[in-house]
């Protein structure tokens, strides 16, 4: 007999974690803390309802803790692994940050962190945050920080990561039903994404489901969900952190091979694990991926490299005409993040998608700065810039001609490389996302458009401006990988 995920025993379920210790302060650390009014009975039916009527469009299932395309779960489907899946691991690991947000969100459908986007949410909603106080949310970090302080995994949870920073999330307080699912869920991730080949996920744990002062479980449950959004599946063991069923008690990642427990309704993700346990072992080595994915921890004071390889700096063109920006970024570790900026226009643009040209279009007369900045999961920061004059002539020099970049790196020092390293070094980056409500989108988060000039970017432009749209909508590269989350298209991975 199937048991229900998460599914807490005993005194654990004696006591939702008040709301009115956060309404005392109304903050946690040092920011307002969202708050949703209690949904009626008629409500939580009718969020049931249209959950259940999401999942039922995008051909969908729910096993215990994850939603999934119902072709991606081995187990229910007799689907066949993918042709070009290797026969062992061949990817470089990648640096991470995991945001704890525990001052809640507006969300909307679809799949990117930075964004607030999830594809769990149907329609727009204000998530809440934690409810309980700031000591008990300090006890959840702390479950975070000792069980991935062995890997190359940042924590952030004071401050948002910048959005250029490829960032999973955990939305750190809520209940289910506020997303139309059961009451016995502790926890969901609606993303399974294979080898963790894309970097802004985000996946909830439901901690007013439980005894606040539980902070060990609520914490094993949130790292629990945001290890399925690096592509982990079930196993068997109640000492296991990937067990299916919430229990008290200190959780370890296995490292060694252990069979699946698909009580739940099925492993995703099996033809990965198989690369580190065998081909048909039907089992994980949960450590030995987790390295294969970050790699080991340690510390990264090298920033990375940018370099503008087009326009040159000081370049003239005439009114009305166009220019492709292209640019080369690269650093000692996978996983770091740039974007476009022109701050003379009010541009910019987050490279989502490892983007890497941009198409500036129909240029109004006017000086236009372009610079790229990079910045790493160590918030070592670095830029390029050139300038360029449209219907206006460079001036005789344009400066230091030898090389216009620049690292803004600021502390390095900051955490020595543990994963404790909340936000180091970010307090002087004006780009932040401060306020939670990211999914706004708008110029700030670099939605393509038009600037207030009518200059065209990269796409979606005034009616008879003919631009060209960027290739931003691709599934992971490597064709073993599972094109997950119909949805939301996820940005490819950088190989």
């Amino acid at each position: 007999m199937k048991r229900t995920l998460a599914v807490v025993l005993g005194s654990l379920l004696l006591a939702p974690l008040g709301a009115n210790a956060a309404e005392e302060s109304g903050q946690l650390f040092g920011n307002p803390v969202m708050k949703a009014s209690p949904l009626t009975e008629a409500e939580l039916a009718e969020r049931k309802a249209n959950f259940e009527a999401m999942l039922e469009r995008n051909d969908w299932v729910m096993i215990g803790d994850q939603v999934l395309p119902r072709e991606a779960v081995h187990g229910l489907t007799n689907a066949p692994e993918p042709s070009a899946a290797p026969t062992e691991w061949d990817l470089p690991p990648h640096r991470s940050t995991i945001f704890l947000n525990f001052n809640g969100a507006s969300l909307t459908s679809g799949n990117n962190a930075a964004l607030n986007k999830s594809p769990c949410v149907d329609a727009p909603i204000d998530y809440p945050g934690f409810s309980g106080t700031e000591q008990q949310a300090l006890a959840l970090i702390n479950v975070f920080e000792t069980k991935m302080e062995p890997y190359g995994v940042r924590l952030a949870y004071e401050k948002r990561p910048p959005a250029h920073l490829p960032y999973a999330m955990v939305m750190m307080g809520g209940t289910p039903g506020l997303l139309g699912m059961s009451p016995g869920v502790l926890g969901v991730s609606c993303s399974a994404d294979c080898g963790d080949g894309y970097w802004r996920d985000l996946t909830f744990a439901f901690t007013d489901n439980l005894n606040g002062n539980n902070t060990e479980t609520l914490g094993n449950i949130a790292l629990h969900e945001a290890a399925h959004a690096f592509g982990l599946a079930h196993i068997a063991g109640p000492e296991h952190m990937m067990y299916p069923f919430a229990n008290p008690g200190n959780k370890e990642w296995a490292d060694n091979c252990v069979t699946y427990d698909d009580s739940t309704g099925g492993i995703n993700c099996n033809y990965t694990h198989e690369q580190f346990c065998g081909d048909g072992a039907e089992q994980q080595n949960t450590a030995a991926e987790l390295f294969a994915y970050f790699g080991a921890n340690s510390v990264d004071a090298e920033p990375p490299v940018v370099n503008i390889v087009s326009p040159e700096d000081g370049l003239e063109l005439t009114p009305g005409s166009s220019v492709q920006v292209a640019v080369e970024v690269s650093d000692n570790h996978e996983g770091y993040g740039w974007k476009l900026v022109m701050p003379n226009q009010d541009v910019e643009l987050v490279a989502y998608d490892f983007e890497t040209t941009w198409d500036l279009n129909k240029l109004p007369e006017g000086e236009y700065v372009i610079r790229v900045e990079a910045i790493d999961h160590e918030r070592n920061e670095s830029f390029d810039e050139v300038t360029v004059y449209v219907g206006t002539e460079a001036p005789a020099t344009t400066g230091d001609d030898s090389d216009t970049s620049g690292d803004t790196s600021g502390d390095t020092s900051g955490d020595s490389g543990a994963t404790t390293g909340d936000t180091a070094g970010d307090d002087d980056d004006d780009d932040d996302d401060d306020d939670d409500d990211a999914s706004a989108g708008g110029d700030s988060l670099g939605e393509t458009g038009t600037d207030s000039a009518g200059m065209c970017v990269d796409g979606e432009c005034d009616e008879g401006c003919g631009c060209a749209s960027h290739e931003g909508d691709g599934w992971p590269t490597g064709g073993w990988m599972i094109a997950l989350l119909g949805l939301a298209a996820l940005p490819r991975r950088r190989r």
